[in-house]
């Protein structure tokens, strides 16, 4: 796969990953599937799901430590700036050989473009929050993500899946 379309295939995950209503119950449901998901594949992680007033659901894995609550805050930071899932900037800057420009006005201890954080989209409505975990490569934690977010709305998320293998330069 390539840059482009990694990038191309994270703007769809985020198109069609769209919710119709999200709660406390929906936070719930999410944050123990990811935990299962986890569990299965034998990942340690932190999972925090959170609207931009308050959190909603959070676990920290055995193992895990200061460190991935740092990843979640960062990460969910840059959906917040960027209302575009973390690892569609982690790409981009991959494939331009570039952090974030002057421009941008971004603080690397606030903000972090590494997978895992995606934005939590009501139809209608926009990004409300985000759903973030942290604890293995970003590639993996936002697929972690996104297979539940799928599972969720009823989507199959093989066709939304990214390849395990990191892109490549066009």
């Amino acid at each position: 796969m390539s840059f482009d379309s990694d990038i191309a295939l994270v703007a769809e995950q985020e198109r069609q990953l769209v919710f119709s209503r999200f709660d406390e119950t929906t936070a719930l449901q999410l944050g123990e599937d990811i935990r299962e998901l986890a569990v299965a594949a034998k990942a340690a992680l932190v999972i925090d799901i959170r609207f931009w007033n308050r959190p909603l659901y959070y676990y920290a894995m055995a193992v895990t430590g200061p460190d991935n609550f740092e990843w979640v805050r960062r990460k969910s930071n840059c959906v917040r700036r960027f209302n575009r899932a973390s690892y569609a900037l982690t790409l981009r800057q991959q494939r331009d050989n570039r952090g974030f420009a002057p421009d941008d006005n971004v603080d690397p201890t606030e903000i972090a473009a590494h997978g895992g954080s995606f934005p939590i989209r009501i139809e209608g409505v926009s990004v409300v929050g985000t759903i973030t975990v942290s604890g293995v490569p970003g590639r993996h934690d936002h697929g972690f993500v996104v297979t539940a977010i799928a599972g969720h709305l009823g989507i199959d998320p093989v066709p939304l899946m990214l390849s395990h293998e990191e892109p490549t330069a066009d």
